[in-house]
């Protein structure tokens, strides 16, 4: 799917507040799902939604490795559903993470220097994926802003690993402000008080 047209169906996506399925692997079946926040023709920061239609963090995606943009699928219409019964129930959001999102909404000028500020200010985990082979997706890392540093943190033993640089350039997608990455924070927190 050409640039243009994946930035047509976000943009329309984003003015209707819809749901989208964002793939960034022609062959691979796996998906992030959410609401886009900011989109321009380099970058999407997508407000992510978990399986369960919970409110699950934030998404950066270079644009140019999305393949494919997809709404109001079958999934999608679930999702909704999902969420509509959650917000019902109060346990849509349960971490609070969508309080982030006015704050993220005026990145739009400068979205990547803008985010990497704030998570350089607190000192925040995100997991990363990108154009090189010692930080393997999936990893949780610390990071600081403009050709940043990413500390490689196993959640195992809650250990920084060494420093890989990672130009803008080079990234793919980039999740933060999530679940998984908080409830790390918190862990390493708390172990760091207890040695």
């Amino acid at each position: 799917m050409k640039a243009a047209k994946i930035l047509s169906q976000i943009e329309k996506a984003k003015q209707q507040h819809t749901l989208i399925e964002v793939y960034v692997k022609k062959e691979n079946g796996e998906f992030e799902v959410g609401y886009p926040l900011i989109s321009d023709h380099r970058w999407l920061i997508l407000a992510t939604l978990n399986n369960q239609g919970q409110f699950a963090g934030y998404t950066l995606f270079a644009l140019k490795r999305i393949k494919r943009v997809h709404s109001k699928t079958t999934y999608l219409q679930i999702l909704d559903h999902y969420q509509a019964y959650l917000k019902e129930q109060q346990q849509y959001d349960p971490f609070k993470l969508s309080a982030k999102s006015p704050l993220i909404a005026k990145w739009a000028k400068h979205p990547l220097p803008d985010l990497f500020a704030l998570l350089t200010k607190q000192r925040a985990y995100i997991t990363l994926a990108g154009r090189f082979d010692i930080a393997p997706v999936n990893q949780i890392v610390t990071a600081t802003a403009h050709h940043f540093t990413c500390l490689p943190f196993d959640p195992l033993t809650y250990q920084h690993g060494e420093p890989v640089i990672l130009a803008y350039k080079d990234i793919s997608f980039l999740q933060f402000g999530d679940s998984a990455a908080l409830l790390y924070q918190q862990i390493s927190k708390k172990l760091n008080e207890n040695s």
